[in-house]
């Protein structure tokens, strides 16, 4: 059997923390947002991609890994078992683009207090490269995990997911996967999701131009406009910075609180800000009022209520709603609505309730995602020996959840997402952004936590016969 004692992992993870943290640098240090405009074979996100997937391939094949780059999709990693069944572990190696009000430089890993900085610490590229270093310490030990097991390295996670019916067009879904790419202790299901965009022409007025969010699936955090008046036409109000523009016109700039489209309790969404900044100064014309009275009342109804698609159910609470980006494209004028639903309202509920929405208001409607809710059993003996894996780690005696987010777990079969993060157990300081946010850190005894829960979860699922049971 695979066993080890807590000291054995400690001293593992103190002999090994100056080499990952080395291999979490390089991979910070790329820029592997999505970049379609450089898009070729072997790199079909663009060369950021390609360039994190390469980086990770590298360590995973030091680590005594069997290596393939998938295309440039998604590449794998395996180590054989004898049992003819397969362990998944998946995660990504892109990531949303830095956007602003960064403090720390976005593409370099700063460590500080405890905390490490930069875009991809947290989501995901740190996460899953705690758990290879997890496998690390069997694969050093020479210890037999029974099944085999393969890493998944996505290279499209947070633009939709491409890369996995490419990956499941040429290869099985593993018998039972988890993804690093969420909280502990365990989630087993998630919400519906659904993806909108609403557009219409506006009659020119005052607006010259106006943008703001950077990614529909996030609380955009600033948001800016170019307005044809006068400074005195402008009053303060917080949130909200004004400078002179081209002649005759000002910059309205809005601040809000970024964060994940799935959690937005404690956002301020800058759109919204704007909007109804715009609205109150009265320097609009009537069509463009009307437009940005319907995206201020989208944005500020994160429970979906104005559109009238609120829900609410026992397993996953209640549906969220956020516009992630807002602009004007000459005389069109486009919003995104992301919407987290629970299995007591459904995908074509909601579609229908768009139509409406959009008819009223004038407006274009395009349906850009539309997936339900998924569970898996909680009972499980997989699910069931990785909650063990967190209990002995921890002596936290808690249970599994289901969750808003949207990670690779839906798109398989059998699958669960398992951490890192653990709400409300590591301090963070108030100058650490979260996943997606500015500033994006985890600290660093969050993260040797999860390299000894992976540790111990990877013991306990080679003692599981059957991973489809």
């Amino acid at each position: 059997m695979a066993q080890a004692t807590s000291q054995d992992i400690e001293t593992f993870i103190d002999e090994q923390w100056a080499s990952f943290l080395d291999d979490a640098a390089r991979l910070v240090e790329i820029d592997s947002s999505l970049d379609a405009e450089h898009a070729t074979d072997g790199a079909p996100f663009g060369p950021g991609a390609r360039r994190a997937l390469d980086e990770t391939l590298a360590i995973a094949a030091r680590m005594g890994l069997a290596v393939h780059d998938g295309d440039g999709y998604a590449g794998y990693a395996d180590l054989p078992g004898e049992s003819g069944q397969q362990l998944g572990v998946i995660g990504h190696v892109d990531v949303v683009p830095a956007g602003e009000g960064w403090h720390f430089p976005p593409f370099s890993l700063t460590r500080k207090d405890g905390m490490l900085i930069g875009r991809g610490t947290a989501d995901d590229k740190v996460p899953v490269l705690c758990a290879l270093y997890a496998l690390k310490f069997w694969i050093d030990r020479g210890v037999s995990l029974r099944h085999d097991v393969r890493f998944i390295f996505g290279c499209n996670e947070e633009s939709g997911m491409a890369e996995i019916p490419y990956y499941l067009a040429r290869h099985d879904a593993p018998d039972f996967l988890f993804t690093p790419d969420a909280e502990f202790p365990l989630c087993y299901g998630e919400k519906g999701l659904f993806g909108c965009m609403l557009s219409r022409e506006v009659a020119p007025g005052a607006v010259v131009s106006f943008e703001g969010g950077i990614q529909p699936n996030a609380v955009p955090s600033s948001a800016r406009a170019v307005v044809r008046c006068s400074a005195d036409c402008l009053p303060a109000a917080d949130r909200i910075t004004l400078e002179p523009a081209d002649e005759g016109c000002m910059c309205v700039r809005a601040t809000g609180v970024g964060g994940h489209a799935s959690l937005p309790d404690g956002t301020v969404n800058a759109v919204g800000v704007l909007a109804q900044y715009l609205l109150d100064a009265e320097v609009c014309s009537g069509d463009e009022q009307a437009w940005l009275t319907l995206l201020a009342r989208l944005a500020a109804s994160t429970d979906g209520s104005f559109p009238g698609v609120a829900a609410h159910d026992a397993d996953f609470g209640a549906l969220t709603s956020v516009v992630g980006v807002a602009r004007k494209d000459d005389a069109r004028w486009i919003c995104t609505v992301d919407v987290r639903f629970p299995a007591s309202t459904c995908g074509e509920a909601l579609v229908r309730a768009f139509m409406r929405l959009a008819q009223q208001e004038g407006c274009d409607l395009e349906v850009v995602r539309n997936q339900e809710p998924f569970l898996v059993d909680p009972n499980a003996a997989p699910v069931q020996a990785l909650m063990r894996a967190y209990r002995a780690a921890t002596n936290r005696e808690v249970l599994p959840f289901t969750m808003g987010g949207a990670t690779y777990a839906r798109e398989f079969p059998r699958a669960v997402s398992f951490g890192p993060a653990e709400e409300g157990v590591f301090e963070r300081p108030s100058w650490v952004g979260g996943m997606h946010a500015a500033d994006e850190g985890v600290p660093e005894a969050e993260l040797r936590q999860a390299m000894a829960i992976y540790i111990r979860a990877f013991g306990l699922l080679a003692e599981v016969d059957d991973l489809r049971s």
